[in-house]
């Protein structure tokens, strides 16, 4: 009897001492660890902000950490930053994408800001410097280019879309003067990529209206028809390959029109549109890194690029996160 009360005491001990396996860490947990590495560095080693650490990136660390991921303090000097817009404009380096600095930081600050019920004074001001760069006709331009925005520069669609979104948060009513001239614009710009294709269902959000509604399922239609077999999408219809930032762009629209799928109904049943969101996770999630990044979406130049793997890697991780839910 004592031998199997020792045998038994042997086992137990054995068992005890061997360490548990873990669950793998999700596709958004990987993201997220990738990125409190990198976030933090840029402005301890450049002194400065950039688009793409302290804008794209650490948006999608706001977000990550309201849906319940520990980020630490990861984001201190990034929020202490972002918090101060009044000093923006004294942020060396970055001259030439004045404009596109002041929407990456706002877009970020509004992100930091999510959960909040009242808007800080800060994105108040925020608000106000944006306002700056509408153009006449309601719309932003951060970028010259006549092509598909990049993960860093957006595009104007994608642009008006944050800048949208960044006014509404600050307080701003849908009545608005500015806020009106931008409905306007999304409701009759054209868009024969998927990048502005996106862009601009996701400024149209979920408000129905005529125009609205036509808008939203031509572009509907564009995007059905863009997505590749791998389930991702490219940057223009009938693309030989998918992007993780294009992907990430339309699967974010698709997770928000899926809290009404009666949106999309002119073109996805609420089945096709799951299985479109699906895929394009799948997708998503085939193509991370082991380190937890995204191969950077590149529009041509260079082959690779520190700037545009954060942004991918911070519009990967928003969509995976359910985009802007």
């Amino acid at each position: 009897m004592r031998s199997l009360f020792a045998l038994a005491a042997a086992l137990w001990l054995a068992t005890a001492a061997t360490p548990q396996a873990q669950a793998p860490a999700t596709p958004e947990a990987k993201a997220v660890a990738f990125l409190l590495k990198e976030v933090p560095k840029w402005r301890a080693e450049k002194g400065c902000a950039s688009c793409h650490h302290n804008g794209d990136a650490a948006r999608a660390l706001f977000m990550a950490a309201h849906r319940g991921h520990d980020v630490g303090d990861a984001l201190k000097d990034t929020r202490a930053f972002l918090e101060a817009p009044e000093g923006w404009a004294s942020n060396k380096g970055h001259e030439a994408d004045e404009a596109l600095q002041r929407l990456q930081f706002a877009a970020a600050l509004a992100a930091a800001g999510e959960r909040d019920l009242n808007p800080a004074p800060s994105l108040v001001e925020a608000a106000k410097i944006i306002l700056a760069d509408q153009m006449p006709d309601g719309s932003w331009v951060p970028d010259a280019s006549d092509g598909p925005g990049s993960p860093l520069t957006w595009g104007t669609a994608v642009a008006t879309w944050m800048a949208r979104s960044t006014l509404i948060a600050s307080g701003r009513e849908p009545d608005d003067f500015a806020v009106a001239q931008t409905d306007r614009w999304l409701r009759t710009a054209e868009a024969t990529t998927v990048t502005d294709a996106a862009g601009i269902v996701l400024g149209l959000g979920v408000i129905s209206d005529v125009m609205a509604d036509k808008q939203r399922a031509k572009l509907l239609n564009l995007l059905r028809f863009a997505q590749r077999e791998s389930g991702g999408w490219g940057a223009e219809p009938g693309a030989a390959s998918a992007t993780a930032f294009d992907t990430a762009l339309v699967l974010i629209a698709l997770q928000e029109l899926e809290t009404d799928p009666r949106l999309a109904r002119s073109t996805y049943r609420v089945e096709e549109l799951r299985e479109a969101i699906a895929k394009g996770r799948a997708y998503l999630e085939a193509q991370q890194r082991p380190d937890g990044s995204w191969p950077e979406t590149m529009r041509g130049g260079t082959a690779t690029s520190v700037a545009q793997r954060l942004s991918t890697t911070g519009w990967a991780l928003m969509a995976l996160l359910g985009g802007s839910k």
